[in-house]
């Protein structure tokens, strides 16, 4: 489970929303994963899938710092995707 803070990824996640993150399975395009970053966690949308790591953003653009300021994301950094909202709207992310 992930606990949301910040506002790098509104509309689409909003502070202190719970999520559950599947740790296996494949990733792709417009998918939310959630990777370590400078020993902080955090979650993006997939953007371009590439052989050395994935390049991520913010659904939010004016406040997101993600891929266009960091660059790509190695694949071993990611811990999974975003799968669904526990709390406190239950049910499945919209991808892509």
């Amino acid at each position: 489970m992930a606990v949301v803070s910040g506002l790098s990824m509104i509309p689409t996640l909003a502070p202190d929303e719970r999520l559950l993150i599947r740790h296996d399975g494949p990733m792709v395009l417009g998918d939310l994963v959630i990777f370590k970053r400078n020993n902080q966690y955090d979650i993006k949308r997939i953007i371009r899938i590439e052989a050395d790591g994935i390049f991520a953003q913010g659904d939010n653009d004016l406040v997101s710092t993600d891929s266009r300021s960091y660059g790509l994301i190695p694949f071993d950094d990611v811990l999974g995707t975003v799968t669904y909202r526990l709390w406190p709207k239950p049910g499945r992310i919209k991808q892509g």
